[in-house]
């Protein structure tokens, strides 16, 4: 099979199919900012093969709103336009695709996730170019499969196979995760409304639907650090999502002087926040994989989640894990899902973030 980018060239060249580019993405933020180096590095190539022949690519995405609504505000020519399933008539079936690929067929359709629609939607088209996971027994439908399910890699490369047959090429580049890209002009304006004067600021992502992720016990450790970085002259800032308003709100009240924007922000708005921070303090969860991909120092509290395949990637990105056993002699209560992350202190933590702004 001929690499994809001899593909785009020909498709282009015949005019067989509209410069489109669909890519389907997973379902969560972090599984979408680690397929972050590979849309950038797919992108340095094909563009630049397309601009050879005078044609420039629409960039086309598609996902949940949990993680895909990362590109809501994205800047033309990184992400064209976003496509959010909200479920029922909001989820792109076959025949809706196939509708609008009647008109303009895409060149290429890339599928970051196990959803079978948008894979038998390209198929059934004729899109040149298909590329997808094939973990579900659906390497019938693409003219570039690859395997991504249960590898002992971390989950960033798990997309050097396709990118490779995509582009001749397995080297993964980073791709800073930026306003330029990504927009969310209002986050920092948001910032200012709710009392910021302007001092640097620590944002605090404290929230996740795993429960064995959080750090714990959560009403004394993260308010705790709050006081800490206020004692430093550094403006605590808590992000989170709107289930996770109330949680916010009790949080940042046990450290007076804090900034709660929990709930508040759109996803571009909370990564533009993270962008113009001092650092970035969080859990295993979706806004410490965007912070990290920000470039900004970040460090991430792991709880019991497998570190070696899930870290958050970024020039300035550390995790830190308590260790396995009491070495006080005076243990904290423990961690209700099993995990050490109790272990880890406020202090510690604010040591290895001032480290890390220090590099």
């Amino acid at each position: 099979m001929p690499s994809g980018t001899e593909l785009l060239r020909e498709a282009l060249k015949t005019g067989k199919a509209a410069p489109e580019v669909w890519i389907r993405f997973p379902r969560q933020l972090g599984d979408v900012v680690f397929s972050f180096p590979f849309l950038g590095s797919l992108q340095r190539e094909w563009n630049a093969a397309a601009a050879e022949l005078g044609v420039t690519l629409r960039w086309v995405a598609v996902g949940h709103a949990i993680g895909a609504a990362v590109f809501n505000e994205a800047a033309p020519g990184f992400i064209d336009e976003s496509i959010i399933e909200t479920g029922g008539q909001g989820k792109p079936d076959p025949w809706m695709l196939l509708k609008r690929w009647r008109k303009v067929r895409p060149v290429a359709v890339i599928n970051l996730s196990q959803s079978v629609r948008l894979a038998l939607g390209a198929w059934m088209a004729g899109v040149p170019i298909r590329g997808g996971i094939a973990d579900n027994n659906l390497s019938m439908l693409y003219t570039h499969p690859f395997k991504y399910r249960d590898l002992p890699i971390h989950l960033v490369q798990r997309y050097e196979p396709l990118l490779e047959k995509l582009t001749g090429s397995r080297k993964l580049l980073w791709l800073p995760i930026t306003p330029e890209r990504l927009g969310g002009a209002g986050g920092p304006a948001l910032l200012r409304r709710n009392g910021w004067d302007g001092r640097p600021y620590v944002t605090l992502s404290f929230g996740t639907r795993g429960y064995g992720k959080r750090w714990f016990p959560e009403r004394e450790k993260w308010p705790a650090l709050a006081r800490l970085l206020l004692a430093e002259g550094l403006a605590p800032v808590f992000l989170g999502g709107p289930d996770e308003r109330e949680l916010g709100a009790e949080l940042a009240a046990l450290a007076p002087g804090s900034i709660d924007l929990t709930g508040q922000t759109t996803i571009p708005e909370a990564c533009a926040i993270q962008c113009a921070a001092y650092g970035n303090v969080a859990i295993d969860t979706g806004l410490a994989h965007t912070a990290a991909g920000t470039g900004r120092p970040t460090l991430t509290i792991i709880g019991d989640s497998p570190e070696p395949l899930i870290s958050p990637q970024g020039p300035c990105a550390l995790t830190v894990r308590g260790p396995v056993l009491d070495l006080t002699g005076d243990d904290a209560p423990g961690d209700p899902c099993g995990s050490s992350s109790h272990r880890v202190s406020a202090e510690r933590v604010l040591q290895l973030l001032k480290a890390l702004a220090q590099t």
